[in-house]
């Protein structure tokens, strides 16, 4: 869906504030229409039912991020650049869209299903990038000797869960580790280095 119209976004916006703050199952339509500063019948007309709403919510925050990142992957690139160019997209994408990881956390928490549907719909899209091409150019570089022997999608996983593990642990980082700011851009440079360092030393050949 294409939001055109003022309502339509303002809804979206009180929607995304709501969902953040209950998850889907503590979301009430009432609360949402209020933020929004519109009656419920008007929420309704818009987006019909609280379950739509939320999957076009979670649709609007979560699978524009995922899509640009694996969209954004250079394979013809050599290894250590293409690497470099993962890494930096991931953190980047995921800085600048806290609200992406507060939903995925929602969602693991309550089965992932709605997570579950969007990553087919985004992997079937035979048009656009996905992480089978993160695995396919890891496996390219096994084969051309560019890396060592590696299980690509173990790779992948562990690229993915240190970019992404920093911003899922703020609250414990900023409690043990007060004077470390994740948002500061010269922690986020280095952090980008340490992850990239730690991946291609260990499986450069």
């Amino acid at each position: 869906m294409e939001f055109n119209s003022e309502t339509e976004q303002k809804i979206l916006n009180a929607a995304t504030e709501v969902f953040l703050q209950h998850g889907h199952d503590g979301a009430r339509t009432e609360e949402i229409a209020k933020v929004a500063g519109i009656n419920k019948a008007l929420l309704h007309y818009y987006f019909r039912t609280k379950e739509r709403l939320y999957q076009e919510v979670l649709n609007h925050q979560v699978k524009k991020v995922i899509s640009d990142l694996f969209a954004s992957l250079q394979p013809e690139t050599d290894m250590p650049t293409f690497l470099q160019g993962f890494i930096s997209s991931y953190v980047d994408r995921i800085q600048q869209n806290p609200q992406v990881v507060r939903f995925m956390l929602w969602e693991m928490r309550s089965g992932a299903s709605n997570l579950q549907m969007l990553l087919s719909e985004i992997i079937s899209d035979q048009n656009s990038p996905s992480p089978h091409s993160l695995v396919k150019r890891i496996q390219t570089a096994v084969k051309e000797k560019e890396i060592r022997q590696v299980d690509p999608h173990h790779l992948v996983f562990n690229l993915i869960a240190m970019c992404i593990y920093t911003f899922i642990a703020a609250p414990i980082i900023g409690s043990i580790f007060p004077d470390i700011n994740i948002n500061d851009p010269s922690f986020l440079k280095r952090r980008k280095k340490e992850i990239f360092n730690l991946v291609w030393y260990g499986i450069k050949p």
